[in-house]
């Protein structure tokens, strides 16, 4: 199909809550496989659609039980099933459920514990091991085992059996607050984001009308679940979509589970696509095949421009580290550079680039499967309302947001709240622009806008997309220092040169770079930093701590 509109798609059932969601799935494709997961390197657990809803089912009867209502419960550890069920369980059962980070300290699990009221944890092992430590700093905090999930499912099942069914006397408020999740602190101190089953299903649907994976899918959950983007969109929607989602163990086994996973859909964002590029290549280069893949590409395009699709048989290693069957990687969480979205075509991947903040649960657009624009974030999903504010002479200004998916507010926090609106529009602080035909072009952040003293303005996305291309750059951000524009620059450390040599490639990249840009938009300053950048747990970079000592 060519790259033109169509209609949206209307196949799948409109989600008012989560348990509909469960019972839907549980009743038209009960035994069909919905997760998949590795508790040890030779074992591969399977949990159909109708496990699922029982064992939410039965874990939410425990909750009830135990006289766990009402509450705000937080949940934190490493992406797993039992984490899921966990939080499934949670919000069918009308309680609140409060995801934490399992890299938050005792400290900072104590501080939002505090700022959310919860006094009860269910977590992993490994996040208890943190905690217990530092438990006087939690407060009166109760902390449960996440690993003793299976034993709570089973005890609620026995309940259940004898015809204890509290569930049953659950009604769901959708515009009740039933999960928080904490913004990722890229500029400062995280907020708690309030979302309601509404706010939650409401962008499901949306989503799922822009983009349809194919017949027999299968998808890898890699983001963190305690993240919009990693739970909602690429976990609860490819649930609604029926598709087989294997629960990646951890980054660290990541190429090691994708041949057993096979996805034919992905959902990551842009550091990903960038390792994965920068992979293919080196590993070209090392075994003296870079000129063939170039070559390959190039007839690959010239084919596709007449119709004809050979990329599975040209590609066929290179998409086998993939696990042979991927097809599409939505992409999404912060800046991508439109030369990926052309590499990964002429592979034969299809990389969709979307656009989403965590207060708005998390998507707003999406390129879709056929109707796609290199260089935008896709079009606008259908119910969300977008408006650039204030737009200057191209048409650029802040992109604000209506919908039933933005989030109800701030925990307790009304002054933000306050700010975050205006006229009953969220303001994202990114700007953009619309085009004729309905795509975002996201052109930058507005808090890192640099304002120089000439008055010109300059987004550093803009810059640090070109100077990421550079092959020795790992990891880069532009930022204004003395008046100037600043580069620091962590150099790529996977590379077989000498540091030195790296540094002045890149210096000589960046003179060379400097020679196409206007005065204004020049590097005056490269800062090399011998660590990566502090990231996020979504693997954004800390913005307001660079330039500090390294």
């Amino acid at each position: 199909m060519k790259n033109r509109p169509y209609p949206l798609y209307m196949t799948l059932p409109q989600l008012e809550n989560v348990r509909q969601m469960l019972e839907i799935k549980a009743s038209t494709c009960p035994d069909k496989v919905a997760f998949r997961y590795m508790p040890t390197r030779k074992v591969i657990v399977e949990k159909t659609y109708k496990e699922v809803y029982q064992e939410a089912r039965y874990l939410a009867t425990y909750l009830l039980k135990r006289g766990v209502r009402n509450r705000n419960i937080a949940l934190m550890g490493e992406n797993s099933y039992q984490w899921l069920i966990s939080f499934l369980a949670i919000i069918i059962s009308g309680n609140v459920a409060v995801l934490l980070a399992k890299e938050f300290s005792a400290t900072e699990v104590g501080v939002l514990m505090a700022q959310t009221d919860t006094d009860l944890i269910v977590a992993s092992k490994n996040c208890i091991k943190v905690l217990e430590p530092g438990k006087k700093k939690l407060g009166r905090v109760r902390i449960m085992d996440l690993s003793e999930v299976d034993e709570w499912i089973d005890k609620g099942r026995k309940f259940y059996e004898r015809g204890r069914h509290p569930l049953d006397g659950i009604n769901i408020d959708v515009d009740k607050p039933c999960a928080i999740f904490f913004t990722s602190g890229t500029s400062g101190s995280s907020k708690a984001v309030l979302h309601t089953q509404r706010s939650l299903m409401t962008n499901i649907n949306q989503s799922a009308k822009n983009f349809l994976p194919p017949e027999n899918s299968s998808t890898m959950a890699v983001l963190p679940f305690n993240h919009a983007f990693g739970l909602n969109t690429s976990v609860l929607m490819a649930f609604h979509y029926g598709v087989d989602i294997f629960i990646n163990s951890s980054l660290a086994d990541f190429m090691k589970e994708i041949p057993v996973a096979k996805p034919t859909v992905l959902f990551l964002v842009p550091l990903f696509v960038e390792t994965f590029s920068k992979t293919i290549w080196r590993t070209a280069k090392k075994q003296g095949r870079e000129k063939t893949l170039r070559r390959g590409m190039a007839l690959s395009d010239a084919m596709l421009k007449v119709g004809v699709d050979k990329r599975q048989e040209l590609f066929k290693d290179v998409l086998g580290k993939f696990g042979g069957r991927l097809q599409y990687i939505i992409c999404g969480g912060a800046p991508l550079d439109p030369h990926y979205v052309k590499e990964f075509r002429s592979l034969g991947i299809e990389l969709l680039n979307g656009y989403g903040i965590t207060e708005c649960a998390p998507v707003l657009s999406v390129n879709r499967n056929f109707h796609y624009r290199d260089g935008s974030v896709g079009q606008i999903l259908d119910g969300v309302s977008i408006r650039i504010y204030e737009p200057d002479e191209n048409g650029i200004g802040e992109i604000q947001a209506r919908g039933d998916n933005v989030m109800v507010g701030y925990y307790h926090d009304e002054a933000s709240t306050e700010d975050a609106f205006l006229d009953g529009w969220y303001r994202t602080g990114d700007l953009g622009y619309v085009d004729k035909d309905g795509f975002l072009f996201i052109t930058g952040r507005a808090k890192n806008l640099i304002i120089l003293a000439n008055g010109e303005n300059v987004s550093p996305e803009e810059l640090e997309q070109t100077i990421d291309l550079f092959p020795e750059v790992g990891e880069v951000v532009c930022y204004e220092e003395n008046g100037a524009i600043t580069a620091e620059i962590f150099p790529d450390d996977t590379l077989e040169i000498d540091p030195e040599e790296a540094r002045k490639n890149i210096e000589a990249h960046i003179k060379a770079f400097n020679a196409t840009m206007p005065n204004y938009k020049k590097i005056h300053k490269i800062r090399f930093r011998s660590t990566e950048f502090e990231k996020t747990a979504t693997k954004k970079i800390k913005r307001y701590q660079v330039g500090k000592k390294n």
